[in-house]
C-alpha cells in the first residue's frame, strides 16, 4: 500500500452509519434488504464484542466486528467469534484485511482471548486462502446451509454451506508446500509425501455439480476427523485444499481416501 491506514476500535455511536453503507455496497444489498444496524455495532462495543475500522485518510476503507462466544456444550474457554469482516472493493488485495485481522488479534489477547471463529465460504477460495494460509488457522466444522438459502445481496438464491475456522493466537503459523500437480477435481486422495489429503477444484468456472460435490466431500472429511490447513494453486491451475487428521479425534495415518497418484 502507498497510503497510512489506520485500525481503530469503533466505540461510540457516531460514525457507526458509515460501516453499515459499506457492508451494503460490497454485498449488494438493496435498500429493502436487512443488514447490521449502528445500535448493534454500539452495543457490542459495550458488552464484550469488538469492532473495528480501517480508515485511509480519514475515509473508512474496511471493518469487522463479533462477539464473545462460548460453546455451551463443553467447558472449553470464551472465544471471539468474528461476524463479519468487509473490505471496500477497490481495496481488497491491499493488505487493508491483514491490518484488521491482525489488530483484532491483539485486542482479543488483551481481552484474554487466545482464539477467534468465524464462518465463510468454502467456494470463495481467494478468502480461504487468506484465513489458511496468512493468517495460519484451520476449517475445523463444517455447517451445511447455516443461514438457509440465501435471500439478499450477491449469492441470492446460493446455499450458505458454511467451514467454521479456529485461528489459534498464540500458535505459530505453518506454512505448507504448494499442491502437487495430477490431483482430480472433486476426489480426496493422500499426498503421501507430507500425510496430507488434498481436494481440488477448478480456480476458474466450476459447475454447480462439482461445487456439491466438493462441499459434501469437505464435510465428510471434516466430520471425519480431518481438519483444513490450506488452499493454495497447483502448478495445474487448480485450486487444491489440504487437510491434515485431527490427532485428538483419528488416528493420522488411518486416510479413508485413496493415494495420490501422479499425473501419467
Amino acid at each position: 500500500m502507498t497510503d497510512v491506514v489506520v485500525v481503530s476500535e469503533l466505540t461510540g455511536f457516531q460514525g457507526l452509519s458509515d460501516p453499515i453503507a459499506l457492508y451494503r455496497d460490497v454485498f449488494a444489498l438493496r435498500p429493502t434488504d436487512p443488514a447490521p444496524s449502528p445500535r448493534l455495532l454500539a452495543a457490542l462495543a459495550q458488552n464484550g464484542g469488538i469492532a473495528l475500522g480501517a480508515y485511509s485518510g480519514g475515509e473508512l476503507v474496511g471493518f469487522c466486528y463479533g462477539f464473545l462466544g462460548k460453546n455451551l456444550a463443553d467447558e472449553s474457554a470464551p472465544y471471539h467469534y468474528l461476524e463479519l469482516i468487509v473490505v471496500r472493493a477497490d481495496r481488497r488485495n491491499t493488505g487493508i484485511g491483514r491490518l484488521l485481522m491482525y489488530r483484532l488479534r491483539e485486542v482479543c489477547l488483551d481481552h484474554g482471548l487466545h482464539t477467534i471463529h468465524w464462518a465463510y465460504d468454502p467456494l470463495r477460495v481467494d478468502n480461504a486462502h487468506f484465513y489458511l494460509d496468512v493468517l495460519g488457522a484451520r476449517g475445523c466444522q463444517y455447517i451445511p446451509n447455516l443461514y438457509g438459502t440465501e435471500t439478499t445481496g450477491r449469492d441470492r438464491g446460493h446455499r450458505t454451506d458454511r467451514v467454521i475456522a479456529h485461528w489459534n493466537l498464540t500458535a505459530s503459523r505453518q506454512d505448507w508446500p504448494q499442491p502437487p500437480a495430477g490431483v482430480c477435481p472433486g476426489v480426496p486422495t493422500i499426498d503421501t509425501e507430507t500425510d496430507t489429503v488434498l481436494l481440488a477444484m477448478p480456480t476458474g468456472e466450476c459447475s454447480p455439480g462439482l461445487q456439491a460435490q466438493i462441499c459434501v466431500t469437505l464435510k465428510d472429511l471434516i466430520t471425519s476427523g480431518f481438519q483444513i490447513v490450506s488452499c493454495r494453486t497447483s502448478a495445474d491451475n487448480l485450486t487444491v485444499y489440504r487437510l491434515v487428521a485431527d490427532t485428538l479425534r483419528r488416528d493420522p495415518h488411518r486416510h479413508d481416501v485413496p493415494p495420490r497418484s501422479g499425473p501419467s
